[in-house]
């Protein structure tokens, strides 16, 4: 794919230290990324950027026909390349020179493409971008991440918490581990809590919970093995890739032996703070 185009606008977005350039002459598109992403720019980013990515405004653009069923997000990692291609839009990212390109409908929007970014930047980084809720709470200033497939309550957890802290996210987090310790950082990607204030936050990460719906809440020891299975399975866009497994079940084993990971069982209300609040009492 080639993409040619003056440019005279360059964003630059700092989501957990991850920065990525992005550069257009579309005014349109520049005013929509900036507006939305504005508590994550960075203008004035100390390092080089991950990536730098050039868009171009495509008007009529359509690359995948448009069905009935879920949102397609078709994406993959090869010979140093990651590709994406949804309904209205297309990009590319030679991993080795950092350089990418995006095509874009006018009224298009970058998030999906992003979250592909971040996922193949975080992967590399020993770190992960995980399906997920987070949560800052302000009872101890930490971090306590609650994740599983699609309907296992990551936006009822966060949603119950909301007196309780500073929602993250309720669709995505990223998880970054350094010296031995871990951290959570709050990302702009939302799922169903789409109006809730984007929190450029982050906390020192204290518990990651794998949830199951349940009639009573407690709190049940998840085996190591299986918890790394759990968080590989809940990283999009990079999970199932052959070129990726190996570093993805490396970040994932990282995180693990840092970080206390347990299976939480809940029911409809914040009750389940007083199991997580006894599991970690008990804690040794």
């Amino acid at each position: 794919m080639t993409v040619t185009t003056q440019l005279n606008q360059r964003i630059l977005l700092n989501i957990a230290g991850f920065v990525v350039a992005l550069e257009t002459s579309d005014e349109t598109i520049a005013h929509r990324i900036t507006d939305r992403y504005q508590q994550f720019l960075d203008a004035g980013a100390a390092t080089a950027p991950h990536f730098t990515i050039s868009i171009q405004a495509a008007p009529g653009a359509l690359f995948v026909p448009i069905q009935p069923g879920n949102w397609v997000i078709e994406s993959g990692y090869d010979n140093h390349l990651v590709t994406y291609r949804s309904y209205r839009e297309r990009g590319q990212i030679d991993v080795r020179s950092g350089f990418g390109q995006l095509e874009m409908a006018p009224t298009a929007d970058i998030e999906n493409f992003l979250r592909v970014a971040y996922a193949w930047l975080c992967v590399h980084h020993n770190a992960l971008l995980l399906h997920a809720g987070g949560l800052l709470r302000h009872a101890d200033n930490c971090g306590y991440v609650f994740f599983g497939p699609s309907g296992a309550g990551k936006t009822t957890s966060t949603g119950l918490s909301t007196a309780r802290g500073t929602i993250l996210s309720d669709d995505l987090v990223i998880i970054r581990c350094h010296d031995g310790h871990c951290t959570l950082h709050g990302v702009p990607f939302r799922g169903e809590l789409a109006d809730a204030p984007r929190a450029n936050q982050q906390a020192p990460l204290k518990g990651i919970f794998r949830l199951r719906q349940d009639a009573a809440h407690f709190v049940k020891p998840l085996p190591r093995t299986v918890a790394v299975a759990e968080l590989a399975a809940a990283s999009p866009f990079v999970v199932g890739n052959p070129h990726l497994n190996d570093q993805l079940i490396a970040v994932c084993h990282h995180i693990a032996r840092h970080t206390p990971i347990q299976e939480l069982h809940f029911k409809k209300d914040d009750g389940f703070w007083d199991a997580i609040d006894e599991y970690f009492t008990n804690l040794p």
